[in-house]
């Protein structure tokens, strides 16, 4: 049996931007991180003696004779795209729920992607894991959505990725101190809002109003800039500011019940900060003022509160 331990992301600026319709006019420029929660998905071949040819287990079971009749988009695309025709047992499990607006889905397939190379005795690169990804959500299964996701979940760390206009990326480590990863962690937070979401809808309607988007890659440059300063306070407005251009994109970004919950964070000790993914609900993502204290705003949001921090390596075999 393969296990597959693959990342879930932060997005901090420029999302929306790495759609195509965006990147081939302009190119985009994201910053963000994955952090140490993790998609774990586990694949072997189907012994014979067990009388089925492939079970799929995630939040259902499906088992199947012919793997194209997979219901779960994601399986189905992955044994398409390798020609698996063979009988497989795939699993998948998660430190935090699907949907939610951390990249959750594409995780899944470069996990998935990862375990099956590692069958074939193959050792694909992070580049590879996650143009294929991109290849079987956005053109295979012809998904709704951006490229990052599968970027982040390949590569890992803290970093900044450049799009071109070709869709060609570059990936590299935000040059930052150790110390100042330090502190900057320190002082973010994840709230879950308690719900998810179907995300294909959202990530439908985020396919569009460029000019929004072009004011959100102008504050992702601002971003990355305050990351070379070094300068968290900075930071925090500019997410701010990219979190009220990232909700003109779209009526399905936000809502009232999310608004009010972001305005009493801020009450609460936020700076600036915005809800992950697409938008809809999920987790929302903040910086807190200097001396504000951590544990007494997790205090206040008990369990809803997750702790986390960086994760610096991208999708990872950790049995087989």
């Amino acid at each position: 049996m393969i296990i597959s331990k693959t990342p879930f992301r932060v997005s901090l600026f420029g999302g929306s931007t790495d759609y195509e319709s965006y990147y081939s006019k302009y190119g985009s420029l994201l910053v963000g991180f994955t952090i140490d929660k993790y998609c774990y998905t586990m694949v072997r071949k189907t012994p014979q003696i067990l009388g089925y040819k492939t079970r799929v287990s995630y939040s259902k079971v499906e088992v199947v004779n012919d793997n194209s009749t997979i219901e779960h988009n994601g399986v189905r695309g992955v044994l398409e795209y390798l020609k698996i025709k063979y009988g497989v047992e795939i699993a998948h499990i998660s430190d935090i729920p699907s949907q939610t607006g951390t990249g959750s889905s594409s995780s899944f397939i470069v996990g998935l992607l990862n375990a099956f190379y590692t069958i074939q005795n193959k050792k694909p690169t992070k580049k590879q894991l996650a143009q294929e990804a991109i290849y079987i959500e956005r053109k295979l299964l012809n998904e709704s959505g951006g490229i990052q996701d599968q970027i982040w979940s390949a590569y890992g760390g803290f970093n900044s990725i450049d799009i071109s206009k070709t869709g060609d990326f570059q990936v590299k480590p935000l040059p930052v101190s150790s110390e100042f990863i330090e502190d900057f962690f320190s002082r973010c937070v994840l709230i879950y809002m308690g719900k998810t979401r179907k995300s294909y809808k959202i990530a439908k309607s985020n396919d569009r109003n460029n000019k929004y988007k072009e004011n959100i890659q102008k504050i992702a440059h601002k971003g990355y800039k305050g990351f070379l300063d070094q300068d968290i306070d900075s930071i925090a407005a500019l997410l701010d500011q990219s979190w009220e251009e990232k909700k003109r994109v779209s009526d399905l970004v936000s809502s009232d019940e999310i608004d009010s919950r972001y305005n009493e964070l801020k009450q609460n000790g936020v700076i600036g900060g915005k809800l992950l993914g697409s938008g809809g609900s999920g987790f929302m993502f903040g910086i807190l003022g200097d001396g504000v204290t951590k544990s007494d705003f997790k205090k206040k949001y008990r369990s809803n509160f997750l702790d986390f921090t960086v994760s610096l390596n991208g999708s990872e075999i950790i049995n087989g």
